[in-house]
């Protein structure tokens, strides 16, 4: 079946305070109202996502990818402030935001999500603004969300290997994550999230939810049985309570129910990720995007 022409364009993202962010948007020959934007995990660049992001181009998305600062093609822009992980969240991604929405003016506003995506939500201006958003793993980080025989390690983790190495070398290796190094700032960020039961917080440990109550998007939050290590159903199910006007559908899948050997953390967007699988979400992303309206004090629904 022949597949219609994308066109693949870089698209610098000027954030207000001085940093430059490198993205890539996706404009299908054929759009079907719906632009999409993919907010990214922790450490990973936004070339993991190049293939999901074509595959939604050729369902008639327009879709824009990005490096968070700090990240793969996003080094930080001299005169810009040091990158902090909470500046991914309240001026990165309300950046791409308006980029996207300059560049697709009059288009439902739809978001992929993946983990550390999926979080920042309530720290967008325009949180309110956004249609349909597709969670895939985005969990509350705070570390006893994990199982037992994984608190341990992340107790080690956050309190001692982090803390050591971060003092060290300035930074937390890539292979650590699976992804990109993390400079000093945010990996000492991403620590003190994870080490207190509000997770979101500022400096001074103030629990942060400046814009949730706006949200009121459509959202399948996702998780996966066998992602043990990075988004635990407990992590996941406690992100929900973030987002209290969201119309929720709430799915926990097994590998097996979508025929699969593993899914994992990363899983869903690998290269080898059947068609179909993409396609259902994706199908469900145009139909909860252009909806007549916004699922405004819609109940959570959950489901699997």
């Amino acid at each position: 079946m022949h597949k219609p022409p994308l066109r693949i364009l870089s698209v610098p993202i000027p954030v207000p305070d001085g940093q430059l962010l490198a993205g890539t948007l996706i404009e299908p020959v054929q759009p079907n109202g719906v632009s999409v934007q993919v907010n990214a995990a922790t450490g990973v660049s936004r070339r993991y996502y190049e293939r999901f992001a074509a595959f939604l181009g050729g369902r008639g998305f327009t879709v824009l990818t990005f490096d968070y600062r700090g990240i793969g093609d996003s080094p930080h822009t001299p005169g810009a402030p040091v990158p902090r992980m909470l500046d991914w969240g309240r001026r990165d991604i309300p950046a791409a935001a308006d980029i996207l929405a300059a560049r697709a003016p009059g288009q439902r506003r739809a978001m992929v999500c993946h983990s550390f995506g999926g979080q920042m939500l309530g720290l967008m201006p325009q949180a309110g603004d956004i249609d349909a958003v597709l969670a895939i793993a985005s969990q509350h980080g705070y570390w006893r969300n994990w199982s037992r025989r994984h608190q341990l390690r992340l107790w080690l983790s956050w309190y001692v290997a982090f803390p050591t190495v971060v003092g060290l070398i300035g930074r937390i290796p890539g292979w650590w994550l699976g992804g990109q190094p993390l400079p000093a700032a945010i990996a000492r960020d991403w620590r003190r999230w994870c080490c207190s039961p509000h997770y979101l917080v500022d400096d001074a440990g103030a629990p942060l939810r400046p814009h949730n109550d706006a949200v009121r998007a459509r959202m399948r939050m996702i998780s996966f049985a066998d992602d043990h290590d990075f988004g635990p159903k407990k992590g996941v199910d406690k992100l929900m309570g973030y987002y209290p006007n969201a119309g929720i559908e709430r799915l926990h899948v097994a590998p097996r129910d979508w025929g699969l050997q593993r899914i994992g953390h990363f899983g869903f967007f690998r290269r080898d990720m059947p068609a179909r699988i993409w396609g259902e979400q994706a199908d469900w992303l145009l139909q909860a995007a252009t909806a007549s309206v916004n699922a405004s004090g819609a109940p959570n629904l959950k489901a699997g």
